[in-house]
């Protein structure tokens, strides 16, 4: 049988990469079938040498040969619901499995969310780390921007400069994008925040996620915000400090890190992070969490990260001034 698997491009890295115990199950109930991956090219080098698909198709061609297979998943996850139709409490993984009727295999789980590198990716990583200016502890950053879709899920970036700057001893590896957003899709690609902080390092657009995963293993920890970057956590279930906005905790959040909730003072729908084929874009920026909206102090204090990075013997030189 020919399967094909459709990853749209407005859907998540993020929720591709965890989707990844569902297309190792799926691949032990298709043993023999050929599979094959329609995405865009990030997708697929998040997959690299994964072999649950056999072939892999760029979304960048306009001719879709749907009807040459014989069975279509598509994989955008908003429209299955996950966030929307589910109780707060169950775990995408959870969802997925009775949305696919699969069984998860969860003991394999560090075999499969491992990303494979070549030399030259590693060494391009250990290369930077190795720099003597680099000596201090090394945190990874992911900011995100307020008016990165879906909206509500960072602090505004006076908050992140402030923590930046609060732990002066520490060097910040910023990761993420400068892309702009394009004409045809204005509201759903901003630049991450542009940290202006002598102790941050720029490494937006310069690695790829499989070398970001890396960064974040050979790295001492990491602070970063709902996304793919918290997610590659899991390639090494290194623990980092999570700040969680208007998306779900008890949904994508894993055990291994520091979670960390925002408060979110009005409990609306434009609050919850339903997906742009759910909502409007222009109702999402409604947010109470949106820089506009928010209450002060609505966000985790600077303060209560730095103690939360102190549980860490790595980082402790860096906060024992702070605390």
């Amino acid at each position: 049988m020919k399967i094909l698997y459709y990853y749209h491009d407005s859907c998540g890295l993020g929720d591709f990469y965890l989707l990844f115990p569902v297309f190792d199950a799926l691949r032990s109930k298709h043993k023999d079938d050929n599979i094959t991956l329609l995405a865009r090219e990030e997708i697929k080098d998040i997959a690299s040498n994964k072999k649950w698909f056999n072939n892999y198709l760029d979304t960048g061609h306009t001719d879709y040969p749907i009807n040459q297979y014989d069975r279509v998943y598509n994989w955008d996850i908003q429209r299955n619901g996950i966030t929307l139709f589910y109780p707060p409490k169950k775990h995408f993984w959870d969802i997925v499995e009775t949305n696919y009727d699969v069984v998860l295999d969860r003991s394999k789980f560090s075999d499969i969310f491992r990303l494979d590198l070549s030399a030259d990716d590693k060494l391009q990583v250990d290369q930077i780390l190795s720099t003597p200016e680099y000596a201090k502890p090394n945190i990874v950053i992911h900011t995100g921007h307020s008016y990165k879709f879906p909206y509500g899920k960072t602090p505004d970036y006076e908050w992140w400069y402030n923590l930046i700057s609060a732990l002066p001893n520490c060097n910040f590896f910023q990761v993420g994008t400068k892309k702009e957003p394009s004409p045809e899709e204005p509201s759903r690609i901003s630049p991450d925040f542009d940290i202006q902080s002598t102790n941050r390092y720029d490494l937006r657009d310069e690695l790829n996620l499989r070398q970001v995963a890396y960064l974040i293993e050979k790295t001492d920890t990491f602070v970063a915000i709902d996304s793919i970057v918290t997610h590659l956590s899991l390639h090494s279930n290194k623990s980092g400090v999570v700040i969680w906005g208007s998306s779900n905790i008890n949904t994508h959040g894993h055990e291994h890190n520091i979670n960390l909730e925002a408060l979110r003072h009005c409990g609306k729908a434009p609050c919850i992070d339903l997906g742009g084929f759910i909502v409007s874009d222009d109702t999402n920026q409604n947010c109470c969490l949106m820089p506009n909206n928010s209450k002060k102090d609505s966000w985790p204090l600077v303060e209560e990260v730095i103690y939360e990075l102190a549980t860490n013997p790595a980082i402790e030189t860096c906060t024992q001034d702070i605390l």
